[in-house]
Order: structure tokens, then sequence, then C-alpha cells
């Protein structure tokens, strides 16, 4: 199952790839606008549902942006770590900034 959703997410990735390589190769008005915008919504419909398909795999999430950041997990130092603002947790419960 982890590696259709995994499929499923890189496609879609894909996708909108293609999409913004599209768009510039349209004249500036309102469909290359529309197009734009379509692709703004589209990659934050992404990203939530990579981060609810995190979430149900056990990954943290970080809430310092929306959609939330998913936190990367350092074996090392037992702490999950948000790649945007370095949040981190710790499995015995300690949260720190920085």
């Amino acid at each position: 199952m982890l590696a259709e959703i995994t499929s499923v997410l890189g496609i879609a990735k894909a996708a909108i790839d293609i999409g913004k390589e599209a768009k510039g190769l349209l004249p500036d008005g309102e469909d290359k606008s529309n197009i734009e915008a379509k692709l703004i919504q589209t990659e934050k419909e992404l990203a939530i549902a990579e981060a609810a398909t995190a979430k149900e795999l056990g990954y943290e999430l970080c809430k310092c942006t929306f959609p939330p950041q998913i936190m990367l997990f350092i074996k090392e130092l037992n702490v999950s770590r948000c790649p945007k603002c370095h949040h981190t947790t710790s499995k015995k419960g300690h949260v720190s900034y920085g």
C-alpha cells in the first residue's frame, strides 16, 4: 500500500511540473492567470495529502506552516526535526526550538 501511495504522490508532482512548464508557454492573459491559480491550489492540496499520508504512517507533523511540515526523524538523536523551523520533539516528550 505504501508503494502505491508514494507512486500516486509522485505522479501528481510530475503532473504539476508539466502544468508549470505548459503555463510558461502561454501568452500573458486570463487563461495563464487561471492556470497559475489552479496550479497553486493543486500544489496546496497535494501538500495536505502528503502531510495526511505521513501522519497515517506515524510521522510527526510540525504546525509552523499550513499545510503542516513533515518532521524528519534523526535516529542518532532519537528526535524528529522540522526541516522548516527546526523545531524538535523527542520520544520522551521534550520539545525544543532552534
